[in-house]
């Protein structure tokens, strides 16, 4: 058996040799009943000599030294669910990473040997509630702890009644809050030095249509700790008949347990008529 040749166009009226036969046309792939009647009719095979197997249905192939199978089957996908990825585990061994859940990152994992999904070590923010202002009163509660600060956002704040105090506390205690100022835009000092009183801020609305509504944001950090908490609160409105413009700022410490509440209240006999809260947490 000759060794093969390659490929070769052959030109019209040529006369083919013996080993033009052996080299070039016997070059495909044969068939055998099994592998000892390919051994008895192929007695010198040649490195690149192909030859099916019935009996197993295996394509085999001479390496030069002996006959190997060809492996025709492929990669298994190990894939099981949408958003699947494929990752070598080892050499070129496919192997599956199912998909995470929302939020979580891709990274290598402690050992440095695969990737793993995992939340974010540090500086994300999560949306964990969207809440309607109504009411006399509206709580947040249920707040999870597993942040390390809370970032709360109110805008659209406004009520069913002129000139009212719009209060916010942590975990609705009557005492347990130390607000240290709160500033006007205008220069002059609302409050001072506020002790022991049950709320972060306050702030006048005078607005029963929307148009002139109070927006905010409270950063409370460090809220799962029972240790005192810090927090800082600024507040944009309108807050008179005469529609002059008010920003106060106010920042204080928290004293009660962990916050998993916040209660937002308007005083006197008048009701939220809208206006919208979103607590994020912060890693």
């Amino acid at each position: 058996m000759a060794a093969g040749l390659g490929f070769k166009d052959f030109a019209t009226g040529e006369v083919l040799t013996a080993a033009d036969v052996d080299g070039y046309l016997m070059q495909g792939v044969w068939v055998f009943a099994d592998a000892a009647a390919r051994d008895a009719a192929v007695t010198s095979p040649q490195e690149g000599n192909f030859a099916y197997l019935k009996d197993t249905n295996v394509t085999t192939y001479y390496t030069g030294s002996v006959w190997a199978n060809l492996d025709t089957t492929g990669m298994t996908n190990p894939m099981t669910t949408t958003g699947d990825t494929i990752y070598s585990s080892s050499g070129s061994t496919p192997a599956r990473l199912g998909i995470g859940t929302a939020g979580q990152v891709l990274q290598v994992n402690s050992g440095a040997t695969a990737p793993e999904w995992a939340t974010p070590a540090g500086g994300g923010m999560t949306l964990l509630s969207t809440t309607t202002l109504s009411g006399a009163t509206t709580t947040i509660s249920a707040i999870s702890g597993s942040y390390t600060d809370l970032q709360v956002v109110i805008y659209g704040a406004y009520v069913s009644a002129n000139n009212q105090t719009f209060l916010v506390s942590l975990n609705a205690d009557a005492d347990e809050h130390d607000n240290s100022y709160i500033f006007n835009s205008d220069g002059s000092l609302s409050a001072g030095a506020d002790y022991n009183v049950g709320n972060v801020g306050f702030y006048s609305i005078d607005d029963t249509s929307g148009a002139q509504a109070l927006s905010g944001v409270l950063t409370i950090y460090n809220y799962a700790s029972a240790d005192p908490k810090n927090y800082v609160c600024s507040a944009w409105m309108r807050n008179d008949s005469a529609s002059n413009n008010r920003a106060n700022s106010s920042w204080g410490r928290y004293r009660g347990a962990a916050v998993s509440s916040i209660l937002f209240d308007i005083s006197g006999a008048t009701t939220f008529s809208g206006g919208t809260v979103l607590v994020y947490g912060v890693k």
